[in-house]
């Protein structure tokens, strides 16, 4: 059957439900689909699968704000009634923000994310000994100049390539109440991980990070 409708589904993601991978936030999502009664349009072939695309993978413990997910279907369905069925269906921690029509045809929000915005929340360990000498805000400040003023930062990624991140990093701000915001340029789809880039410019080892929030914010589009 051929697809008649296409819907775009946003939600956030938080609390403990934050530490699933994506393969089994993909299969949370589909079962709670089908418990919901949506008519999800399928792939053909020998391995049929639902026809969606999920927003670009969340790094392990990242908390989210923005979260999609596009979704083609075989019958037209009433908006209002069915995001109140599938957040029903989802576990606590998952929560459906908003669900809208989609041109049929068209390209995923995938091709089209222009950045992308993070969070990062300091306050379990502001003041403390994982940041070198105990920082204040100001010496994070300093910190952060420091670190945008460089024309080339190396850092290595999952392929263990070594990769020039700077042309990435639009900017990086210290805000009220131990947040820095970080903006990130997305390029073919692909942004680098947060915590990789927070952790080079504190100076602080990856362990150091384990209580520190990370949300994802939002997306811009082309």
């Amino acid at each position: 059957m051929n697809s008649v409708q296409r819907v775009r589904i946003e939600y956030s993601k938080k609390g403990p439900i934050r530490y699933i991978g994506h393969l089994d936030l993909m299969h949370t999502f589909f079962r709670a689909l089908k418990r919901a009664n949506l008519p999800v349009s399928y792939t053909q072939g020998f391995n049929p699968r639902i026809k969606c695309s999920f927003s670009p993978a969340l790094p392990l413990g990242f908390a989210s704000e923005a979260e999609y997910i596009e979704l083609y279907l075989d019958k037209k369905i009433d908006i209002s009634s069915s995001t109140g069925n599938l957040q029903k269906e989802l576990p606590q921690g998952l929560t459906v923000r908003d669900m809208e029509k989609l041109p049929l045809f068209g390209k995923s929000n995938n091709v089209k994310i222009k950045t992308v915005t993070y969070r990062i929340n300091l306050q379990q360990f502001s003041g403390k000994s994982t940041v070198p000498g105990q920082a204040s805000k100001e010496d994070i400040e300093v910190k952060i100049r420091n670190f945008l003023d460089k024309e080339e930062i190396l850092l290595i990624n999952k392929k263990e390539r070594r990769i020039n991140v700077r042309p990435l990093i639009l900017s990086i701000e210290m805000e009220k109440d131990w947040n820095i915001r970080l903006l990130l340029k997305v390029r073919g789809g692909f942004n680098f991980n947060p915590r990789i880039i927070i952790k080079t410019l504190l100076g602080v080892e990856k362990k150091d990070l384990a209580f520190v929030e990370f949300t994802r914010e939002k997306f811009l589009f082309w």
